[in-house]
This record gives structure tokens, C-alpha cells and sequence, in this order.
């Protein structure tokens, strides 16, 4: 094997259990993220469902009043009867009397329907009350999970970055400057050849070369992309 390619390999097998960890990483914001989401339209739905009972309950205070009024005003023109002389008037306040007892017969009957709403409305309060909570248990739960996992991976990244540092430190200076040219602008530096093939692009080998490379005693590069061969066995 040619002096640094175990240690190359070594390198490049940390940089890829960090990049790993960094994705990782990444994506748990996003996930915790994702958990608020869920909790807000869960609260925004309570939200929601309150309000409509606020105001079918608002609506219903208002019938009632109305309600209260009518029958006021039915007292008040009944006992008026009483002190009424002419027929013509006496016929006028009965029409009054009348209409008052239609609005009030109204007015029970949507008073009634808004009773109704109102049950209706109140057990969709306690539904949506009951499933917040469990989405606001859940997201806890799980944010504190995600959190915790957050911080293992951090770790780990610390423990792998001082691994690469000790590791990149062993390497000759031209071949790490030339492993790290290509991580950057290829993602990954070295490759295997696999049947007679550059596993990283894919192009053959001439036999010669594949002859070569499975040796393993001189580093080789790939004609087409550059990146360091090697020969697995």
C-alpha cells in the first residue's frame, strides 16, 4: 500500500461520519420546527372554536334581551287596553300587541337554535381544548427528545473534529491540500475502482492502469475527475 492512502482513507472516513452528523444536525431544527407548526394550528384552532362559541353565545344574550323587551312592551300595552276609549285605538294597540307577540314567538324560536349551536359549539371547544393538550404534550415531548439528540450529536461532531484534526496532522502537507482541493469540488476525494471502473465517474480504466492501480503500491488518479484511486480487494 503507498505510504498515506490507510491514513487517506482513515481522513476521509471521518470527514464523511461528519458530514453525516452535520446533516443530522441540520435537519433537527427543521423537525423541532415542524412540532411548533403542529402545536400553533392545534391552538389556532381552539383559538377558533372559542370564538364561535363566544359569539353564538353573544348572539344569544342579545335574542334574550330582545326576548325581555318584547315582553315589557306586550305588559305595557296590555294593561293599556284598560285606559283605551275609542274602538279604533283599542284595535290599533291589539295589532301592536299582536306583532310584539309574533316578534317574541321569533325570537324563542332562534333563541332555541342558538341553544342548540351553543351545545354544539361547546363540545367542539372541549374537543379542540383536549387535543391541544395532547399536541401541546406531544410537542414537548418530542422537542425536549429532538433537543436532547441535538446535543449527543454536537458531542459527537467535537469528538469526530478532534479525531480529523489528529488525523489530517499525519498526513504529508501536498497530499492533504490535494485530498482537501477535491473534497471540496467533488464531495468525496477518494474512490475504489470497481471493475475496471472509476467508481466515483464511472469511467474505465485502461488495463494497464487497473493493472497498476490494484496494486496499491502508487497513488493513482482518475483521467476524468481527478480523484485519488484505489484498489479495495
Amino acid at each position: 500500500m503507498w505510504n498515506g492512502l490507510d491514513k487517506l482513507l482513515e481522513l476521509q472516513k471521518l470527514d464523511q461520519a461528519i458530514a453525516r452528523l452535520e446533516a443530522e444536525g441540520r435537519a433537527i431544527p427543521q423537525e423541532i420546527q415542524t412540532l411548533e407548526s403542529r402545536l400553533s394550528e392545534a391552538r389556532a384552532g381552539l383559538n377558533e372554536a372559542k370564538a364561535k362559541a363566544d359569539q353564538i353565545q353573544k348572539e344569544r344574550r342579545a335574542k334574550e334581551r330582545g326576548l325581555d323587551e318584547a315582553t315589557t312592551n306586550i305588559k305595557k300595552k296590555q294593561a293599556r287596553l284598560f285606559e283605551i276609549k275609542t274602538n279604533e285605538e283599542y284595535s290599533a294597540v291589539l295589532r301592536e300587541i299582536e306583532m310584539l307577540k309574533e316578534k317574541y314567538s321569533k325570537l324563542e324560536e332562534e333563541i332555541l337554535e342558538l341553544l342548540e349551536r351553543g351545545d354544539v359549539a361547546a363540545k367542539t371547544v372541549a374537543d379542540a381544548e383536549k387535543g391541544f393538550k395532547e399536541a401541546e404534550a406531544l410537542c414537548q415531548k418530542e422537542r425536549a427528545e429532538k433537543e436532547a439528540q441535538l446535543a449527543r450529536l454536537r458531542q459527537e461532531m467535537a469528538n469526530l473534529q478532534e479525531a480529523r484534526k489528529g488525523q489530517a496532522s499525519r498526513l504529508d502537507t501536498d497530499l492533504l491540500r490535494q485530498y482537501t482541493r477535491l473534497r471540496k469540488s467533488r464531495g468525496v476525494a477518494v474512490v475504489v475502482v470497481k471493475d475496471g471502473s472509476c467508481s466515483g465517474c464511472g469511467i474505465a480504466l485502461t488495463p494497464q492502469t487497473y493493472t497498476e492501480v490494484r496494486r496499491n503500491d502508487t497513488m493513482f488518479t482518475c483521467s476524468s475527475c481527478n480523484r485519488i484511486l484505489y484498489f479495495a480487494g
